[in-house]
């Protein structure tokens, strides 16, 4: 419909040209320096308020506390703890991360509260489970509940945002509130294109893809374009501390590393740039991926993990070589995980399955946090932003919900956690047009964490029981096995966990 009205609208215009081309040519002659200079007057206008903005909203702060640390929070977009060497796994996709690791706290059972980017952004941003937040599948974050950015501006923080998912962290979101300097689009003529919905339509055709010989995201940010935006900006920031938060997004699908990354773990020759995962996801219906294509998405996704862990490892010198680590706390985790068919599904946000949700997580401040230590017990990065506030000795004014994840290494905190405590939430909404039998086509769907079990309630009432520390990509569903006396009880502590609404 989109086409037949734009080729109809195209050849009306052209018969009006057509029957007036004179005066055509004429409006031709005295408009197009005008309009060159208006687009170059709107595009200077546009960023010049951008950074006019900045400059009043840093004015209007008020001064920091004396020897306030820096906070450097890092979201890995779709990486999952099972495919990381942090976490054991066989191939070395991450030693820089595990250089840097080692000056601080590696949580082994790290869990989000969600398995897609912008509710698993909006937890960690306001401390609160998903079902208390407006973000959804078309439902950007409002302004309901304050952000962690929003207080730590209020503590003289300088705030700016590095974001590359321009699909569900840019700032139509409702993310970017509380940062006064938010990069989220890279003007790009792929950006350009994919920014309209005729280039959208047209450029996602298959045929269109297969002929040119690239699966790749139009207009994807890079890993380096971020940190270069981070650096820069970090050159001219004011004498304050700040708090920024990158978003990198290289591991997301299609995977698609540049060289010598997209060869780093080939058996045989590299998947290239077509992607049939990518197919997949445009109808999952149609057919399942081979063993052997499966294999080559792993190992093209393993290849985007090394390479955002190459960029990291720069990104870290950089910060190193500036003198600013010793002062500055450094949090690198993930929005979500991903999934390779461990429950048929690929990708992440229809299911609530650990892959999707175990996510690294990494906390380090030289003087406030240990290093080398292990964390076994499982955590949720819901205590993200009450962590940050702890660490950098917030006390007064907004506070956030959760509780500072500084208890799991302070042995004297009060009520320490127990293998047995903390159930920990994960939820996932109803998400419309999905194959019927992908989970969360049944409905809302809800998951509790607690001590080594994982208890999943699907939306039309089927229960899940997995044990996570000898099953951990839960092929053994223990439900049908269990006294129903067990199963009440994970439901009685999800209601109670939901229904209890966070307090600071």
């Amino acid at each position: 419909a989109s086409l037949l009205l734009a080729a109809g609208l195209a050849l009306g215009s052209a018969r009006l040209v057509a029957e007036h081309r004179a005066g055509f040519e004429r409006l031709i002659r005295r408009t197009t320096l005008p309009m060159t200079l208006l687009v170059l007057l709107l595009a200077g206008g546009v960023n010049g308020a951008r950074y006019w903005g900045e400059s009043r909203a840093l004015a209007r702060l008020p001064a920091a506390a004396a020897g306030a640390p820096n906070v450097l929070l890092i979201i890995l977009d779709t990486v999952r703890a099972a495919s990381l060497s942090l976490y054991g796994y066989g191939r070395p996709t991450t030693p820089e991360l595990e250089r840097t690791a080692s000056r601080g706290v590696v949580f082994d059972r790290a869990i989000s509260a969600a398995p897609w980017t912008l509710p698993s952004h909006a937890s960690m941003f306001t401390g609160r489970w998903p079902h208390e937040l407006s973000a959804n599948w078309r439902h950007p974050l409002d302004r309901t509940h304050p952000t962690l950015a929003e207080v730590l501006g209020a503590d003289g923080y300088a705030t700016a945002g590095f974001v590359a998912n321009a699909g569900y962290a840019s700032y139509e979101t409702g993310l970017d509130r509380g940062f006064s300097r938010y990069e989220d689009y890279l003007v790009s003529p792929g950006m350009i294109i994919s920014s309209c919905s005729l280039g959208r339509a047209i450029t996602r055709s298959h045929a269109l893809r297969r002929l040119v010989g690239n699966d790749e995201n139009l207009g994807r940010k890079t890993a380096a374009e971020v940190s270069d935006e981070f650096l820069s900006w970090l050159s001219d920031r004011p004498d304050r501390p700040f708090f920024a938060f990158l978003n990198y997004y290289d591991a997301h699908g299609p995977y698609m590393p540049p060289e010598p990354f997209a060869r780093l773990f080939a058996a045989g020759k590299p998947r290239g740039r077509i992607s049939p995962l990518h197919r997949w996801n445009d109808a999952p219906d149609d057919r399942d991926l081979t063993p052997e294509e499966v294999r080559l998405e792993i190992e093209s996704y393993d290849g985007a993990l090394a390479y955002l862990d190459h960029e990291l490892g720069m990104l870290f010198r950089q910060l190193e070589q500036r003198g600013l680590l010793d002062n500055t706390l450094v949090i690198v985790a993930a929005d979500h995980g991903e999934e390779f068919a461990e429950h048929r599904v690929f990708d992440h946000g229809n299911s609530l399955y650990l892959p999707a949700l175990h996510v690294p997580l990494m906390i380090a401040l030289p003087g406030r946090v240990p290093a080398g230590v292990r964390v076994a017990e499982p955590a949720t990065l819901r205590d993200l932003s009450a962590t940050i506030l702890d660490l950098t000795g917030h006390r007064h004014g907004i506070q956030l919900p959760g509780r500072s994840l500084a208890r799991y290494w302070n042995s004297g905190a009060d009520s320490p956690p127990t293998p047995d405590s903390e159930p920990l939430l994960s939820e996932l909404r109803f998400a419309p047009n999905n194959p019927a039998w992908f989970p969360v086509s049944r409905g809302d769907m809800q998951s509790l964490v607690r001590g080594g079990f994982h208890f999943i309630l699907d939306g039309d009432g089927q229960q899940e029981l997995y044990d996570i520390h000898t099953d951990p990509l839960e092929q053994d569903d223990r439900a049908a096995r269990e006294e129903p006396g067990t199963l009440g009880a994970y439901r009685r502590l999800l209601d109670s966990v939901k229904t209890s609404e966070s307090t600071p």
